[in-house]
């Protein structure tokens, strides 16, 4: 799928003669390949919820979802479509949007968010092609569990109130009239997706020239090293050190097997590449537009806890 954007960063490092094995030319890749995949999926994702936004009706599910127990399937219903939903942390976040936008209650909203980049069909079939079934269902299981729990405790914080004022309308407050044509929905759904990459896009560029930076210049089996040991504080290490990286759920299978390979511990290096996945600096830049930063500090706590957690029951069982 991504191929286009494979020939036009190995052509960009053919231009420059740097070499893409290590150093700055590894770094010019990652940069250029994975600027082109997040727009392109950020614009694509935004666009089509714009589309379904329209079609929807959103108000009529956001009531239903607030009635006595509409909750209580609200939570597994979000973190399900996010598991069948096969997207990355950053183009997790138009959907995201599109439900804060709607008032539905937010952490269903964040057990989707949660969820939707950690657990996808793909990965847990290459799981089960590496380490069994039995290991890749209960990935698919922490995944979603990571999900619904997220969604609760951020409901008992009271998330709502440290979302950024007008992100979301008031309690009454009407929303716009629904769009009618096909004309004016095309229109308006290519104005949300542009409006969305023009918001992100000086954060998006700065992050990922961190994380270029990270890719080129970090020394090779540099995290496997760090994370060989057993002792119990290596898994919130692995969590915290994953937080801030963007990998997509398909590119953690092998990574993860790499590690074990090295040594590190199954649920250690479960825990680094969950948080890796859940959570990303580029996704943190694109919520900034409707999280304050105490809500977003709290929303990479709840992922940091679970994969925690979860590492560290997976390193019990084995």
């Amino acid at each position: 799928m991504w191929t286009w954007a494979e020939w036009i960063a190995d052509t960009v490092l053919r231009a420059t003669g740097l070499d893409p094995a290590a150093g700055a030319g590894a770094a010019l890749h990652f940069f250029v390949y994975d600027l082109l995949k997040i727009t392109v999926l950020v614009a694509g994702v935004a666009f089509l919820m714009a589309l379904i936004r329209g079609a929807l009706p959103l108000e009529k599910i956001r009531r239903a979802l607030d009635r006595p127990g509409g909750r209580f399937f609200g939570y597994p219903a979000a973190a399900l479509f996010g598991a069948l939903t096969p997207f990355c942390s950053c183009s997790s976040v138009p959907v995201f949007l599109g439900f804060v936008q709607a008032r539905f209650p937010i952490g269903v909203a964040f057990a989707f968010l949660i969820t939707s980049p950690l657990v996808n069909e793909i990965a847990v079939a290459l799981l089960a092609a590496l380490f069994g079934w039995k290991f890749a269902l209960a990935y698919a299981a922490a995944g979603i569990g990571l999900g619904i729990s997220g969604g609760l405790a951020l409901t008992l914080l009271h998330a709502e109130r440290w979302l950024v004022p007008g992100a979301v309308l008031a309690a009454g407050e009407e929303a716009e009239a629904p769009l009618h044509g096909w004309t004016a929905r095309l229109r308006d759904a290519a104005e949300t997706s542009g409006h969305i990459l023009k918001q992100i896009a000086p954060w998006l560029v700065g992050s990922l020239l961190l994380g270029a930076a990270m890719h080129g210049f970090v020394p090779e089996g540099f995290f496997q090293n760090l994370f060989a040991g057993r002792g119990s504080w290596t898994v919130p290490l692995a969590s915290l050190a994953g937080l801030p990286l963007y990998v997509s759920a398909n590119a953690t299978v092998p990574l993860l097997e790499a590690f074990v390979a090295k040594g590190v511990p199954l649920g250690t290096a479960l825990a680094f590449l969950l948080s890796a996945v859940g959570v990303s600096l580029p996704e943190l830049v694109m919520l900034r537009g409707v999280m304050t930063v105490r809500l977003l500090v709290m929303f990479s706590l709840v992922v940091l806890v679970g994969t925690t957690l979860i590492g560290w029951l997976f390193n019990a069982l084995q």
